[in-house]
C-alpha cells in the first residue's frame, strides 16, 4: 500500500522550519525589549539620582541643612583614629567652612589657635573635654565659650596683673564620654593643663559605635538626606520610636550599664589629673529642645548631678540658668530651625557661668591669700 504525503501539511515527525524561525524571531525581539528596558530603567533611575544630587548640591550651597555640613564635616575634618581606640580623630592642622562658620584645627586637633610652645611660669592652660557643643558647631571662634572666656579672663585679670590664660578646646563631634576618655589619655599630657574641664552633655552616656566608612553617604549629599530621613521613617515603622525625653531617661536608670561605664570613665579621668593635683570640674549642658517650667528633664540633670558629685567632682548644673534665660522660646537658642545645636547666645551664657565659677571658687588657687 503506498502513502502519500500533502505537501501542504508536514507529517508526524517532521518540523515546520519555518515556523521556527519566526518564533526565533519573535523571541529574540521580546528579549531585545526586555533588555531595552531594564537599560532604560537603569538609565532613567541613574540621570533621575544625578539629577537630584545636582539639585541638593545647589539648595545646599544656598540654604544650610544640617546632616549635609554634617557629611561635609565628616569628609573634610574627621579622619579614622590611627590607635584604633575609637570611631573618628579630628584631622590635625586642617580647616573647613561648615554650617555658616570656618573651623580651624592646630596641630593637636583642636579648635583654635596654636598653643605656646612654652608654657610661661605665670600662665594657666584649661583643658575643656566635650563634643560638638563645645567645639562650637556653627558658632564663630571668637564666640565660641572657650575663647569668651579666654578673652576676659585676660582683659579683666581677676587674679592680678601676672596671671594669662589659654583654653584647649577639645571638642569633638559625636562623641561621647567613653571616646572622651581615650581622647584625654592624648590631650592630658600634650597640653599640660593647670585644670581640666568636662563639658557634659545628656547624650555622653548613649553608646557609639566604632561605625565604617561609607563611600555613598560620606560622598552622597543626596544620599545621605535620604538616609538619614529614612532612619528616622523606620524607627517609626518599626515603633522602635521613643520621645526624646523616654529615651534619655533609659540611659540614666539606675542599672543602665551605660550610665554606669560613663561614671567610671569620669571618675578614670578625674584620678589621672588628681595625681598631678590638677582640678576636675563638670559643667553639664543641658539638650535645649525642651527648657519649659515644668519639665521632666529638670530631675534627670539633678541626678547626674548628684551622682558626679558623690565621686568627690565639683559639678556646675546649668540647666536652671538655661531655662530662666531661654524656657519661653527655645528656638531663640538654636542654631537654625534643623539643628538645635546652642547659638552665640547659648555659650555667652555658657561662657558667662565658666568665667564665674572660675572667678568664685578658684580651683586653681590664684588669689592672694592673707
Amino acid at each position: 500500500m503506498a502513502f502519500f504525503i500533502h505537501p501542504g501539511r508536514p507529517s508526524a515527525g517532521t518540523t515546520d522550519r519555518s515556523n521556527l524561525v519566526f518564533h526565533g524571531r519573535d523571541g529574540m525581539r521580546s528579549s531585545r525589549h526586555f533588555l531595552f528596558g531594564i537599560l532604560f530603567v537603569v538609565l532613567a533611575t541613574a540621570l533621575t539620582l544625578a539629577v537630584g544630587e545636582g539639585l541638593i548640591r545647589v539648595i545646599s550651597s544656598v540654604r544650610l541643612i544640617y546632616n549635609i555640613e554634617m557629611v561635609k564635616y565628616a569628609r573634610s575634618l574627621k579622619i579614622r583614629d590611627p590607635k584604633g581606640e575609637v570611631s573618628h580623630v579630628h584631622r590635625p592642622n586642617a580647616s573647613a567652612h561648615l554650617m555658616g562658620v570656618d573651623i580651624a584645627l592646630n596641630s593637636l586637633g583642636n579648635r583654635g589657635p596654636e598653643l605656646a610652645a612654652v608654657k610661661g611660669e605665670k600662665t594657666r592652660r584649661i583643658l575643656v573635654m566635650g563634643s560638638s557643643i563645645t567645639m562650637g558647631w556653627g558658632v564663630p571662634w571668637d564666640k565660641v565659650f572657650t575663647t569668651v572666656t579666654q578673652e576676659r579672663l585676660n582683659r579683666e585679670k581677676p587674679f592680678g596683673p601676672e596671671f594669662s590664660f589659654e583654653i584647649a578646646n577639645a571638642g569633638i563631634g559625636n562623641y561621647n564620654t567613653h571616646f572622651q576618655s581615650h581622647l584625654f589619655r592624648t590631650q592630658y599630657p600634650a597640653v599640660k593643663p593647670d585644670m581640666v574641664v568636662l563639658h557634659y552633655f545628656i547624650s555622653d552616656v548613649q553608646p557609639r559605635s566604632m561605625g565604617r566608612d561609607n563611600p555613598i553617604l560620606k560622598h552622597s549629599y543626596l544620599a545621605a538626606f535620604l538616609f538619614d530621613r529614612w532612619s528616622q521613617l523606620r524607627l517609626r515603622l518599626t515603633g522602635k520610636f521613643k520621645d526624646l525625653f523616654t529615651f534619655y531617661n533609659d540611659l540614666y536608670r539606675d542599672d543602665s550599664p551605660a550610665w554606669a561605664e560613663t561614671r567610671r570613665q569620669i571618675v578614670e579621668m578625674r584620678d589621672l589629673a588628681a595625681r598631678d593635683k590638677v582640678p576636675f570640674f563638670i559643667m553639664i549642658i543641658p539638650d535645649i529642645h525642651d527648657l519649659t517650667p515644668g519639665s521632666p528633664y529638670g530631675a534627670l540633670y539633678q541626678k547626674m548631678e548628684a551622682a558626679f558629685r558623690s565621686e568627690g567632682i565639683p559639678t556646675l548644673n546649668t540647666f536652671d540658668r538655661f531655662q530662666q534665660r531661654f524656657g519661653g522660646d527655645v528656638t531663640q537658642l538654636w542654631i537654625q530651625g534643623d539643628d538645635p545645636h546652642p547659638n552665640a547666645s547659648g555659650h555667652a551664657l555658657m561662657a558667662e557661668l565658666l568665667f564665674r565659677y572660675l572667678v568664685e571658687q578658684d580651683p586653681m588657687h590664684l588669689k592672694k591669700r592673707e
